[in-house]
């Protein structure tokens, strides 16, 4: 069996110069298109939602927003596609307004208080569903990530709301007053205080921001989670954002994985901000979308200061060591007319569309503390949607007016002939090497054929018309020269 080599880290290269990694192409396609009926949630949002591949074919979307009618802060609903693009909204049976069934979902045995939001939902394999979503009920001490439980992805019945999987600080058994003393006790002053039935240990260690996203791994057979770490931060630090909705914290990323999905592990750290970042640099929520080999990572990139927020891709091999090639939005903000002028968040995954992935996400042009930027008169926020080739999340492209090289690390070579997937605009030439580095005859640089133009599946050829063929299954080097171009996968 073939493997195709990406380049999001080093591992595969014996050496590199010329190049360097960039992300490959993205086309906006717009807003999506669903029906807004007077009864839709206010400031509907798709940030943190969940998209969950159908078994009869389509997509359903579980999204949130803030309920109209003022009974409740917020709601949940529900919307269905078959491309992405263009979605309905059904009538679930639940909620009635104005005489008019409604796609919201309400749980069987809700509390009389609070609100649920941020829906994260799972379909096991064994057609049981799941969801987790955040429980804000302040007015009551409670600000929570609790479960529930449906047959059918629409009827939800909630679990025992005192078995939080993680906590916000101000939840009663943290008491923490929301940001005002810090991340290391209670507050002695908490109005709350008299309600905690928890260990303070017990209870911090479920210590979590809200933007959370839980997966099943199949393979593994655990629930994993990826959620937002607080750490304090103090103002006389260089990194106090005074003008920040939270200036005592910095956002950082946590993993949990869990079997049940009821009882969750220690928080594992797995992004932080260092020494390659903005001073100011925060991360707000990470997404994971496993593809065989690589995980594509998500991560909300938050500016503090500036208080911007991009999608920002990053890879993992095992959903634990992560790496950030290019800490930079991978969807382009729009310009100061746009609606998705200042800020970008995704849902927790993308939609497999066979050649392209698509991405829903929500895009908005006020500051994150809710200031308007120069040139915005009005607050506003929508749901998009854009795409991308297959393959093409980044590429090695060359700097200008040089010839980058890259010399794979040796390799044995499984596939039928070796091909490349680039976007050449000059020339792309290659030399196939034995195991110690040197080159093969007739396989030498000067005898490859020159390769241009856009293809996800250049093949290789030297003299002749031969390719690689001969050396299938033997173990070989490739060393590959481009002149302006990009350079995605090969595939060896």
């Amino acid at each position: 069996m073939s493997r195709r080599v990406f380049f999001y880290d080093e591992r595969e290269l014996d050496a590199c110069h010329g190049l360097h990694l960039a992300y490959g192409p993205v086309t906006k396609l717009g807003l999506i298109d669903w029906p807004r009926p007077e009864w839709e949630l206010e400031q509907a949002s798709v940030f943190v939602g969940s998209l969950i591949a159908m078994p009869g074919g389509g997509w359903r979307l579980y999204y949130s927003g803030r309920c109209p009618t003022k009974e409740r802060t917020f709601g949940l609903a529900v919307a269905e596609s078959a491309d992405g693009v263009r979605w309905e909204k059904p009538a679930l049976g639940q909620v009635e307004i104005g005489g008019e069934d409604t796609n919201r979902i309400v749980f069987g045995n809700e509390p009389e208080f609070g609100s649920f939001t941020q829906e994260q939902v799972v379909l096991m394999p064994d057609g049981q569903w799941l969801m987790w979503s955040w429980w804000h009920a302040h007015d009551h001490g409670y600000a929570r990530y609790v479960r529930a439980q449906s047959a059918d992805g629409i009827h939800w019945t909630l679990d025992d709301l005192n078995r939080p999987a993680v906590m916000h600080p101000s939840d009663c058994e943290l008491g923490q007053n929301a940001w005002v003393v810090g991340l290391t006790a209670a507050s002695a002053e908490d109005k709350f205080a008299h309600q905690r039935t928890m260990d303070w240990m017990a209870a911090k260690r479920l210590r979590s921001n809200d933007a959370t996203s839980v997966y099943y791994n199949e393979a593994l057979r655990q629930f994993e989670m990826y959620s937002v770490w607080l750490m304090p931060c103090d103002p006389g630090s260089y990194r106090y954002t005074p003008h920040d909705n939270a200036p005592r914290v910095l956002r950082t990323i946590q993993r949990r994985t869990s079997t049940d999905g009821i009882e969750w592990s220690d928080p594992e750290m797995l992004i932080l901000a260092d020494e390659h970042d903005p001073m100011h640099q925060e991360f707000y929520y990470l997404s994971v979308e496993p593809l065989g080999e690589w995980n594509v990572g998500m991560l909300g990139h938050y500016r503090c200061w500036e208080q911007t927020m991009d999608l920002e891709l990053c890879f993992s091999r095992d959903r634990r060591e992560w790496t950030r090639p290019l800490r930079g939005g991978w969807v382009p903000r729009g310009s100061v007319e746009e609606i998705d002028y200042w800020s970008i968040y995704s849902t927790n995954r993308l939609l497999d569309m066979g050649d392209r992935w698509r991405v829903i996400y929500r895009g908005g042009n006020s500051k994150h503390n809710h200031q308007l930027p120069e040139g915005v008169a009005e607050e506003k926020q929508e749901t998009f949607v854009a795409e991308a080739p297959k393959g093409r999340f980044a590429g090695l492209s060359t700097t200008h007016r040089a010839i980058g090289a890259m010399t794979l690390k040796r390799f044995n070579h499984t596939a039928e002939q070796i091909t490349v997937d680039a976007d050449v605009r000059g020339r792309l030439q290659a030399e196939l090497r034995d195991p110690y580095g040197r080159p093969l005859e007739g396989f030498e640089l000067n005898s490859s054929t020159p390769i241009t133009g856009d293809s996800q599946s250049h093949v290789l050829t030297w003299s002749g018309g031969k390719t690689s063929a001969e050396y299938r299954y033997d173990v070989v080097g490739l060393r590959i020269e481009v002149e302006d171009g990009v350079v995605y996968s090969v595939e060896t």
